[in-house]
């Protein structure tokens, strides 16, 4: 099944699942009040979304070319915060009724809901309470139970509508879902990807605490990607606990004996590790994710390749493919950074410039050197300068922190390459934009 067609099927099942609740429950309408009714059908919606929150999550491999990952996590958060306004409206409506109800009901629903506040509050301000992701994972678990148990617990324990049959079986299916995609992603898939381990071959220092992690397969094969892809990484002597943040693919997708390669900046807990690793030790990969392939049509007239900082590992692992299968097409570069001493890559970069049809344009925000060609930022002047007279025919691929993203969307804007005023919601079929700190 193509790429396409995953696609559609992911889309019904996902709005199957979330419509069924509200489908069994007009269609089992009980008369009374309309607040009341109303107030239990956002209820059921809200709960609904929220188990399918758990979808996104769970990086389903069999989607792995199907889903644009970058937006798989924006709607993620998205909808995550719509399941919590929904659920939290519901109480709130029958406030207003003061209708009497047993109180382990409403303590069970309560809980609930705290459980749905927390995980949203806990995620959303992970980075400002200095809670670190192992803890932050641990307490994601547990809130998970809790909003589903109680949740749960409410419903049944409240029985109006869920004691008719249809709604009952309803409940009892997407119950049966959540389990299957917990089990999947806490045991099944961990499993699989302990079964294809790596190992350390080198971790090189390069600039601005950014390191090269090169890995080796450790009893097989390896596992095919396509450039400009991402993974989940771990380390130590089991997969159950997986980065929190997805990492580009940083070398070419046709490197012999399977080797593959990461660019990984010093940030975090987990990345603050990857300098002390040693040749030997045992990484684990889930991945690859993510619909980008150069080999698709709309990509075979030429590339335009935009990156800022340590967005600059997907353009490499592109430009490292191109180069080792000797492709023809033209490879426009635009990298930013700050200065010479933080660039990237840049040895890389001349050598792919001998084997390929590679323009290379370094754009450094406040060079050492008051001779650089391309000081300050990558405008829409500078591209069009570069660029050919055909430059709307090539496709755009775009990875760096927010603040890049916004201007190179702004960019793209005006040089008629994409239309749309909303951030990374460009209406552009030659257009690939990735924000490195999505997850």
């Amino acid at each position: 099944m193509n790429s396409a067609s995953k696609r559609i099927v992911f889309y019904i099942v996902f709005f199957v699942l979330l419509l069924m609740p509200v489908v069994a429950m007009l269609t089992s309408w009980i008369p009374r009040a309309a607040i009341l009714n109303v107030s239990v059908l956002l209820g059921f919606i809200g709960m609904a979304l929220a188990g399918l929150q758990l979808i996104p999550i769970g990086k389903i491999h069999w989607l792995a070319d199907a889903l644009d990952m970058d937006k798989v996590y924006s709607n993620h958060h998205r909808l995550s915060l719509l399941a919590i306004v929904l659920v939290l409206v519901h109480p709130l409506m029958l406030l207003v009724t003061k209708m009497v109800y047993r109180p382990d009901t409403v303590n069970f629903g309560w809980i609930g809901l705290a459980g749905l506040v927390l995980i949203g509050l806990t995620s959303v301000l992970r980075k400002k309470i200095k809670l670190g992701y192992v803890s932050w994972l641990a307490l994601h678990n547990l809130l998970t139970a809790v909003i589903l148990v109680f949740g749960l617990l409410h419903m049944f324990k409240v029985g109006y509508y869920t004691i008719l049959p249809l709604v009952k079986w309803v409940w009892l299916i997407e119950i049966a879902v959540w389990a299957i995609l917990i089990i999947y992603i806490r045991v099944i898939r961990p499993i699989m990807i302990g079964r294809k381990p790596y190992k350390v071959e080198s971790v090189e220092a390069e600039p601005n605490a950014v390191y090269t992690l090169n890995l080796l397969p450790d009893g097989h094969a390896g596992v095919p990607f396509k450039a400009g892809q991402i993974a989940w990484i771990s380390t130590g002597k089991n997969p159950w606990v997986l980065s929190r943040n997805p990492f580009s693919y940083a070398g070419s997708d046709v490197a012999p004996g399977g080797r593959i390669r990461f660019a990984i900046k010093e940030a975090g807990d987990f990345t603050k590790t990857i300098k002390d690793l040693k040749p030997g030790d045992r990484v684990f990969v889930d991945g690859p994710y993510g619909q980008f392939n150069i080999n698709k049509p709309g990509m075979q007239k030429g590339l335009v390749l935009l990156a800022g900082g340590i967005g600059v590992a997907p353009v490499m692992s592109i430009v490292n493919t191109l180069a080792d299968t000797n492709d023809k097409r033209p490879v426009y570069v635009f990298y930013g950074d700050l200065n010479e001493e933080t660039a990237l890559y840049l040895d890389e970069f001349a050598a792919a410039a001998k084997k390929i049809d590679l323009k290379f344009i370094n754009v450094l925000e406040k060079p050492l050197n008051a001779d650089h060609p391309y000081p300050g930022y990558i405008t829409a002047d500078l591209m069009k300068s570069i660029l050919p007279e055909d430059y709307k025919d090539l496709f755009y691929f775009v990875c760096g922190p927010e603040p890049m993203l916004r201007a190179i969307e702004k960019n793209l804007i005006k040089l008629g390459v994409a239309e749309g005023k909303t951030i990374f919601g460009l209406k552009a079929k030659q257009a690939h934009i990735e924000n490195f700190e999505m997850a």
